[in-house]
């Protein structure tokens, strides 16, 4: 049978995180670009501006969080080695 394993759980989370980040990255600075257009007569360029910025920022934050996780990952299988090899058979 298939066994879950916790190394799965982290990157699912961060995935489903990306993606309302993302969502709102975009939507928020995407109306805000929208918003600013209709104020200033400079439609759509504005607006696709914020969008970049959006997906510029959700992006970012991807990266971040991976980063951490690949820190703490590298951290723990460095400590597991200096442990040595586990005696139980």
């Amino acid at each position: 049978m298939f066994r879950k394993t916790r190394e799965k759980s982290p990157y699912f989370l961060l995935a489903v995180d990306f993606g309302y980040s993302l969502l709102a990255g975009v939507g928020l600075f995407g109306y805000l670009g929208y918003w600013l257009d209709g104020r200033f007569g400079t439609t759509p360029w504005l607006m696709i501006a914020g969008g970049a910025l959006g997906l510029a920022t959700a992006f970012n934050g991807l990266f971040r969080r991976l980063n951490v996780l690949e820190g703490g990952r590298k951290a723990r299988r460095k400590q597991d080695k200096e442990k040595g090899p586990d005696p139980r058979p």
